[in-house]
This record gives structure tokens, C-alpha cells and sequence, in this order.
């Protein structure tokens, strides 16, 4: 553009000094004269408006210049914070600092997880943690277009936050060592029930078996006492027609045989029949040999 209005200035001055050179003769026409002035004179406005101002071009290039060295300064990694950071006695911990505007941040912890946040376009930032349980250290980086830098921060509790986290472990301790009792006392009553349903089992079974042992023994004695009675009465002689019977005696003799050759009678005389009733109506008895 500066070229342009430097060709148009230069040939609206040309064109203007020929303009007012045919303007003094005679034979060239004042119409067309006229004409080339007044395009000799917008020619050079023209060019005067696009030719920048010395001064300006000098201040652009000025601020460009100072605009790219910025952006080389803040390329690189730039880290602003305290060393230590306390939480408040709710336990919350905030670390603030400055960075890059953009860059990201991390606070890197051991045992719970990181915080990360992105530095605001003023390079401000804040993280908040609230599992913070123990003092402890932390490193806190930055990672800003492929370069990092980093900053151990020393972290520390309020008292009064100590004696809640101390309270707070003290309740449950407590609180465990209730339910490990817990624990344990069911599990007595679990196996005092368990040995008590064993033992009411273990009597059921042998009460069963005692009565199951009784009947057994009762049903064997039942049978042995019926075969007793089934062999005396086989051995008993029938006595149904008894009184009826036909028996031997002597003259002389008181006992009374069913067997006409029975041992008593060997020595006597002679016997006689008489009925079982007649036997003893005269006072004998059955000879011993048969009883």
C-alpha cells in the first residue's frame, strides 16, 4: 500500500505540471485540460491518504517488535508462590501463586489425589484440597507450551484442626473396637446356640434310641414270655375232662396213676379204676413219678 500512494502521488504531480503546461497554449483544449488537473489533483490526494504518516509506520513497527519480545518473555515458565501453606481448622488447604496465563497447574501429593487447575489470563491461580489429613510436603509444577517448572511446598494443619482429625481417630477407634466386640459376641452366641441345637439333637437321638432300645426289649421279652406259656402249656396235661379221667389205685395206697405201669404201682397188689374225682374225694394224690 505505501508503494501504490507513492506511484499515485508522483503521477498526479506529473500529470498536474502537464496539465498547467497545455493549459498556457492556446490549441489544446481547456476541457481537457481542466479534466487532467482535476485528475492530477485527486490522484495526488489519493496517494497523499495512502502514503502512512513517518511517524506511524515508526510506532507500528515499534509495537510489533515489542509485542513479539513479550511473547518470547512469556514463553518461558514462570512460578510465584509462598513455600508453606496452612489449612484453616475446617481442614482446607488453598495455595495461590502466579504463573503463564494459560499454563497449567498441578500440586502433586503422595498419598491422595492431585489438584489441578489453569492459571487465569492475569497468570493467577488458586487449588483448593480438602483431604489433607497429615502435614505433609507437595510439589507444585507448571506446564506451559512443552516446558515445566516446579516448587516443593511445605504443608502444614492448624492446631485446632489436629485435635478435630485426633478426636475424630480417637472416635473411630472406638467405634471399631465396638464392632470387633460386637463381632465377637455374636459370633459366642452364634456357637452357644449351635452347641445348644447339637446338644438338644444329640439327646433327641439318644432318647429315640432308648425308646426304640425299650420297645425292642419289651417286644423280645412279650415274645419270650409267649413262648414260655406256649411250652408250659404244652407241657401241662389237659385238664379239661380231669375230674372225668380214669386213674389207678391200690387198696391200700394214697396216690392216684394215670399210668397203669407207673413205678408206684410196681409192689401192688392189684389196682382199681376210679375217676380223678373219686381219686380225690378219698383223699389221694398223683403219684410222684408222674407229677
Amino acid at each position: 500500500m505505501t508503494g501504490l500512494g507513492t506511484l499515485l502521488f508522483l503521477v498526479g504531480i506529473g500529470v498536474l505540471i502537464f496539465g498547467l503546461v497545455s493549459f498556457r497554449k492556446r490549441d489544446w483544449p481547456r476541457k481537457k485540460t481542466q479534466i487532467i488537473i482535476i485528475s492530477s489533483i485527486l490522484a495526488i490526494m489519493i496517494g497523499v491518504g495512502i502514503i502512512p504518516n513517518t511517524n506511524e509506520e515508526a510506532s507500528t513497527e515499534k509495537a510489533i517488535k515489542q509485542e513479539e519480545k513479550m511473547e518470547k518473555v512469556d514463553n518461558t515458565p514462570v512460578l510465584k508462590a509462598e513455600t508453606t501453606f496452612t489449612t484453616n481448622d475446617e481442614g482446607t488447604l488453598v495455595v495461590e501463586g502466579k504463573t503463564n496465563p494459560g499454563a497449567k497447574v498441578t500440586l502433586d501429593f503422595v498419598d491422595i489425589p492431585d489438584a489441578v487447575t489453569t492459571a487465569d489470563e492475569n497468570g493467577a491461580f488458586s487449588l483448593s484440597v480438602s483431604q489433607l489429613d497429615k502435614a505433609q510436603d507437595a510439589v507444585l509444577s507448571i506446564a506451559i507450551d512443552g516446558q515445566t517448572k516446579e516448587q516443593t511446598l511445605q504443608l502444614a494443619l492448624t492446631p485446632a484442626y489436629e485435635t478435630k482429625l485426633a478426636e475424630k481417630a480417637k472416635a473411630e477407634q472406638v467405634a471399631a473396637e465396638k464392632a470387633e466386640a460386637e463381632r465377637i459376641e455374636r459370633e459366642r452366641l452364634a456357637a452357644e446356640e449351635k452347641r445348644a441345637a447339637d446338644a438338644k439333637i444329640a439327646a433327641e437321638k439318644k432318647a429315640e434310641e432308648a425308646r426304640v432300645a425299650a420297645e425292642k426289649k419289651a417286644a423280645e421279652e412279650k415274645r419270650v414270655a409267649a413262648e414260655r406259656s406256649k411250652a408250659a402249656a404244652a407241657a401241662q396235661p389237659d385238664t379239661t375232662n380231669e375230674q372225668g379221667q380214669m386213674v389207678y389205685v391200690t387198696a391200700t395206697g394214697k396216690k392216684y396213676h394215670y399210668d397203669q405201669n407207673c413205678r408206684g404201682l410196681n409192689n401192688s397188689n392189684g389196682e382199681t379204676a376210679v375217676t380223678v374225682a373219686q381219686a380225690k374225694a378219698r383223699g389221694l394224690t398223683l403219684c410222684k413219678f408222674e407229677q
